[in-house]
């Protein structure tokens, strides 16, 4: 048997150099061919694997912290794909696995530091932004101010024209931060005292929470078009919104329809 070539090693500073020559509109325009894919069948995504949240004990490091575990390939395709995203307590880190479909060895080591899961969750965000916000916005509402969210409103910027955020967070430095930085990008930023604050009146609301009880409520949001988009709760046991928002809601958009 001879023996694969080794695997390319990706450097965190290659990766990051990678992300920052991608331009926006394609890496959106990738999320939804993958959408697409996904919702025809056409591609094979095993069970996520969620650690250090329940069922499962929390990690040492911090009790909001998770590592998620995600494979999939397209089938028929050349390769097949496995990732690693950790964090908490705003720190994130990760790398994604790339392996051949007919050799079965890997191929590529990503070693991203978890910016390649932050870009594809901020570039489906936008595209559920470039279909359905509404058309004018007075504003943005961000509740929720870590990594996440400076990575929603960076891609955000290619399918909105509205610049003026509101943004929440349980800390009041970590809202700080967030003002100031997406300040320095552009962005018309400012911090509500409460979430109700930061809602009222938006267009288009963000949640990126670890949150595991409802925080965005019914009565915080405005009758008429909203575009409520719910980034946090990613594995069981978390939630961000009201079962009367979702109730009430005319349309709900899930990741996929199959």
């Amino acid at each position: 048997m001879t023996p694969s070539a080794p695997a390319r090693i990706f450097s965190f500073e290659e990766c990051l150099s990678i992300i920052a020559a991608l331009p926006h509109e394609i890496v959106i325009k990738a999320m939804a061919d993958g959408f697409v894919a996904f919702s025809k069948g056409d591609v094979s995504v095993a069970p996520i694997q969620t650690l250090g949240q329940p069922p499962l004990a929390n990690f040492v490091g911090h009790p909001d912290a998770q590592a998620c575990i995600k494979s999939a390939y397209v089938n028929g395709g050349a390769v097949f794909v496995s990732k690693v995203a950790s964090g908490g307590g705003g720190q994130n880190s990760g790398l994604v696995l790339v392996f051949s479909q007919i050799t079965f060895a890997p191929l590529a080591i990503f070693l991203d530091g978890g910016y390649l899961t932050e870009l594809r969750t901020a570039a489906a965000g936008a595209l559920a932004a470039k279909e359905f916000a509404p058309s004018s916005l007075s504003h943005i509402a961000v509740i929720g101010c870590g990594i996440q969210a400076r990575w929603q409103l960076r891609l955000l910027k290619s399918v909105v024209a509205c610049r003026k955020v509101v943004c929440y967070a349980r800390r009041p430095e970590q809202a700080a931060g967030l003002v100031d930085e997406l300040g320095r990008e552009g962005w018309e930023m400012s911090a509500a005292s409460s979430i109700a604050a930061a809602c009222d009146g938006a267009g288009l609301i963000i949640t990126v929470t670890p949150a595991r009880e409802p925080l965005l409520q019914r009565a915080f949001v405005a009758s008429g078009d909203v575009l409520i988009t719910a980034v946090g709760a990613d594995s069981p046991g978390k939630q961000e919104l009201d079962p009367a928002l979702v109730t009430s809601a005319r349309l709900c958009v899930a990741d996929s329809t199959a």
